[in-house]
């Protein structure tokens, strides 16, 4: 159990409430904390020490860069999915390490494996197993250019950096495209999203063709009071 003790010289400073909101930052339920008084005037607070140890990532869910990350998430794979039992471990690893590379995730990994870009599911059974089955999925989230695809979770955060905004979902996308009904916010909440938006994708996307296409499509569709793009 850890201890924290409030005080202060001030005794307009409610100690209590900055207790309270310390817990409240600290992601800490109210119930899982005690706070109280002592007679010194301090406010102690204890917490429980699970709550100060940080979480492990969730493996399917983490990036993984490193080599022996790359390994232990290609093991993963090799568990999670039946179809590819029959694929040499050191093929599996070379197919996969640019995607993780790129920011994905063993899940993004296990969702390309199950499902094209356009988020219809692959065939399964005993005919769509082995070598050649896996770099046809695989080779489907690549451009023609040979660039990875931002993943489904990478679409999905840039997705949600958007939509806070109140910008339409299609921003960016060809004129062509049917304009999305949501409310467009204000200049300066379109830029700071935008902002947000361009910096998930350099992390997640790294410089693929098509993060650096979806920046310059982003930015060509925000015009600034002054008039300029």
């Amino acid at each position: 159990m850890a201890e924290l003790r409030i005080s202060s010289d001030d005794d307009q400073v409610d100690l209590r409430k900055m207790a309270t909101a310390l817990a409240e930052s600290q992601g800490w339920a109210r119930e899982e904390v005690d706070i109280w008084d002592n007679r010194r005037g301090e406010v102690i607070v204890t917490v429980d020490d699970s709550l100060l140890r940080k979480p492990e990532a969730d493996p399917l869910h983490r990036p993984r860069h490193t080599p022996r990350d790359v390994h232990n998430a290609c093991e993963t794979l090799h568990r999670e999915d039946v179809s590819l039992r029959r694929v040499d471990f050191r093929v599996l690893r070379d197919e996969t390490a640019r995607f993780f590379s790129a920011g994905w995730t063993v899940a993004d990994v296990l969702h390309a494996l199950g499902h094209r870009p356009d988020g219809v599911p692959w065939p399964s059974g005993p005919d769509h197993q082995g070598t050649a089955w896996l770099r046809a999925r695989m080779k489907a989230w690549r451009t023609p250019n040979g660039d990875i695809r931002p993943s489904r979770s990478q679409e999905a955060s840039q997705l949600r950096v958007i939509s806070r905004a109140g910008l339409p979902m299609d921003i960016g996308l060809p004129e062509d495209t049917e304009m999305s009904q949501r409310p467009v916010a204000s200049p300066a909440v379109a830029r700071s999203a935008a902002d947000d938006a361009r910096r998930l994708m350099r992390q997640n996307s790294r410089t693929t063709t098509d993060s650096l296409a979806h920046r310059d499509r982003t930015s060509a569709n925000i015009t600034r009071r002054d008039g300029h793009r």
